[in-house]
């Protein structure tokens, strides 16, 4: 989503533009320089200090940047014209906020693009980070050729993003793709959402909670949500009913959104790339068990295909996507 502010901006933009992309969750932060080509020439990643308020976690964020530049610039790479911007939800595009994150909940309302404008004196393009990853996939990944592609984030809650026509839905609030919200069970898992939401139960840190809540005595703690992957992926098999269940919540939701929304793919983000077929699988029986087999020709699931290069990739979204609608 493009300001008028930004407009004149976007026509500036050339194939050579280099780019610093930022990346923001409750978990890590990750600051990419970049181009139009999704070429990534030096990146840095650090813990994001998520338990310090807005003010003093942005400074951490700047100081990350601030050392990544002048890695740059000690290797004589050109100074970058603009600032690609991927952050947790909530978000209001057009005045550059992010709300209320779950992951971030110090950060309420903090006006991180416009701080970033005036720290760097550059033009800030911003995304939803599900909406980036969508686009990610859709130019450099596994949608390169389709037009309707809808990518299902699991971490830090579920939320989508939606590219119908090859290009982004926002809805009329930035607010499309929150499906993580919806309640399916009155009590529950919770992870970052409330208890019995979809959040809870097929998030990352929600399948974690659904494990201590199933098998307390072997999970007397929410295991860390990789712990979980990683015994999945052995053959554990309470780890693998835990995704069962995850799957099954999972897919009655994934199949309004089909329904609806007839995309050509779905791409599963992280942690279902780690998963794979543990979690495609009871999904796709899911799908066709609560819609009737003959109900409809399901479309292609898919894995993402930038792996560890995702998030990396998803934080020069912004500005590239504008770049390549420039003269829609």
């Amino acid at each position: 989503m493009v300001s008028k502010q930004l407009a004149s901006v976007v026509e500036d933009l050339s194939i050579s533009t280099k780019i610093l992309g930022i990346n923001i969750t409750g978990t890590k932060t990750i600051a990419v320089y970049g181009d139009m080509n999704g070429m990534i020439y030096e990146r840095m990643q650090f813990e994001t200090p998520s338990e310090l308020p807005f003010p003093e976690g942005f400074d951490a964020v700047c100081s990350m940047g601030d050392k990544l530049l002048k890695i740059c610039r000690a290797q004589g790479l050109a100074s970058p014209e603009v600032i690609s911007l991927a952050v947790s939800g909530p978000v209001d595009l057009l005045k550059g906020l992010m709300l209320a994150p779950p992951d971030l909940p110090t950060w309420i309302d903090a006006p991180l693009k416009g701080r970033l404008g005036v720290r760097y004196n550059l033009p800030v393009f911003m995304e939803h980070r599900s909406n980036a990853a969508a686009l990610a996939e859709m130019h450099f990944g596994a949608g390169t050729n389709v037009s309707d592609l809808l990518f299902l984030d699991l971490e830090p809650v579920v939320s989508t993003g939606f590219i119908a026509g090859r290009s982004i839905y926002h809805g009329a609030n930035d607010a499309a793709g929150e499906i993580g919200r919806m309640r399916m069970t009155k009590v529950g898992p919770a992870g970052l959402g409330k208890a019995g939401s979809l959040t809870g139960y097929a998030s990352g840190l929600g399948m974690a909670d659904l494990a201590h809540l199933r098998f307390p005595g072997k999970w007397p703690a929410p295991p860390n949500p990789y712990e979980l992957v990683q015994a999945v992926n052995r053959g554990d098999a309470d780890a693998i009913q835990v995704v069962n269940e995850a799957a099954d919540h999972l897919g009655k939701a994934l199949l309004w959104l089909i329904f609806t929304l007839d995309p050509d793919m779905v791409v599963f983000g992280h942690p279902g790339d780690v998963l794979g077929e543990n979690l495609l699988t009871p999904l796709r029986d899911a799908v066709l068990r609560f819609g009737g087999g003959e109900a409809r020709q399901l479309p292609l699931l898919s894995l993402v295909k930038l792996g560890a290069k995702l998030d990396d990739t998803a934080a020069l979204m912004a500005v590239i996507d504008a770049f390549k609608h420039r003269s829609d």
